[in-house]
């Protein structure tokens, strides 16, 4: 989850009313989060616009919402050290996100373009990819849900 304070806001007047904007966020978990570029699209104008994403469930919220005027580019996997094997937190594009089920809920792993994968309970590497499901897929021309 991101955190924003009170010192940080940025006041930005009376014509977007509802919106707050901060100088900076703090991020309270050691767990991914996606980066992604997108398109505000309505009837007047297209708005390039860029989200931090907190969860696997946000981001395909967002895929779902391409009817209502979203259309993401591209989605990047935010990965802290003791995932990504580097110790320290690395951007890279997302190719796929698969998930498995287990007693405690879903897992993910988390396929790149670079060809390496990511998974975010370890014991999970080791069980058979038939066993996994794909819930989320980059395409050429933007980004979707499975």
């Amino acid at each position: 989850m991101f955190l924003t304070l009170d010192h940080a806001e940025i006041p930005v007047g009376a014509l977007l009313k509802g919106v707050h904007t901060w100088r900076y966020v703090e991020y309270l978990a050691s767990f991914p989060y996606f980066h992604v570029t997108a398109l505000d699209v309505d009837d007047d104008r297209t708005r390039p616009t860029t989200l931090l994403v907190y969860t696997v469930h946000d981001l395909l919220d967002l895929a779902a919402a391409e009817s209502q005027g979203w259309e993401i580019q591209s989605v990047q996997l935010v990965s802290p050290g003791r995932m990504n094997g580097t110790g320290e937190w690395q951007m890279e594009k997302l190719r796929e996100i698969k998930g498995i089920e287990l007693a405690r809920g879903t897992s993910y792993a988390y396929l790149l373009y670079s060809g390496a994968t990511y998974f975010d309970h370890e014991a999970t590497k080791a069980l058979p990819w038939q066993s996994w499901r794909s819930i989320f897929c980059s395409k050429v021309g933007g980004t979707g849900r499975k």
